[in-house]
């Protein structure tokens, strides 16, 4: 997998980075939130953020933004 459009992932924390990734490789909440060793809120917070910063409403919004 790789990121099509650098400008929008370079506006996302290295953390916020990380999750976005796990996100758009189909991992869920609670996945993520093992793989990282954090509570799922804290993974559910970062997405909103993610969201937010790349004016993205949806996981499917969000994959589209970086992949294509």
């Amino acid at each position: 997998m790789s990121i099509g459009d650098t400008a929008n992932i370079n506006k996302l924390s290295p953390r916020e980075r990380e999750v976005a990734m796990l996100i758009i490789g189909g991992a869920a909440t609670n996945s993520i939130a093992d793989k990282l060793g954090v509570k799922s809120n804290t993974i559910s917070t970062l997405k909103k953020k993610i969201f937010v910063k790349l004016n993205v409403t949806s996981e499917v919004n969000l994959y589209r933004k970086l992949l294509e």
